[in-house]
């Protein structure tokens, strides 16, 4: 058995120095940590469901991690990396699932919520089939980056949405009366 204190106690992404290695080193030791917190929250997941906050932190942190690997990466400055933090946009809370943090920058808002939009649209009960609703409400936006903020606006509402019903499904009693 682990010690959850162990995973709460990870450092913030924007506190992970990578100042003094190389582009190629800094990026191995941002996927290391972002590895460890996505393996972290899913122990939590198996085998402690009620801290479910704990794993999306968890989750969030590792995007943003493996965000910042990338940059690394791709040469785009730390400085300006270490800016675009806290700008990040998160597709808001619904049915008591959290909200969940994307990769994408203030730039993204608009186009993630048309995601969680067009994914409401379907689960109130749209007659198109899912991926449909998906593959051409997706084609309104750029290709590139913004087609990939509108599918995780879309998908991450859908997740929220799994992540209630299968918590309501857990609480239901299991027992039957004969």
């Amino acid at each position: 058995m682990f010690d959850l204190s162990l995973l709460i106690g990870l450092p913030k992404p924007h506190t992970i120095d990578t100042a003094s290695l190389t582009p190629e080193d800094g990026a191995i030791k941002l996927r290391q940590a972002a590895t460890l917190r996505l393996n972290g929250a899913q122990s939590i997941l198996l085998h402690f469901p009620q801290d479910v906050e704990l794993a999306v932190e968890l989750l969030d942190d590792a995007a943003v991690l493996y965000d910042k690997a990338f940059r690394y990466l791709t040469g785009i400055p730390a400085q300006r990396v270490h800016q675009q933090i806290g700008e990040y946009v998160s597709v808001p809370s619904a049915e008591g699932c959290p909200a969940i943090q994307t990769p994408w920058g203030d730039e993204f808002a608009p186009t993630i919520k048309d995601g969680v939009r067009c994914a409401e649209t379907w689960l109130d009960g749209s007659s198109l089939p899912l991926w449909w609703a998906l593959a051409q409400n997706r084609k309104r936006h750029r290709p590139g980056d913004f087609q990939e903020a509108f599918e995780a606006g879309f998908l991450l509402r859908l997740q929220q949405t799994l992540l209630n019903l299968r918590d309501a499904a857990a609480s239901r009693p299991t027992s039957f009366d004969a």
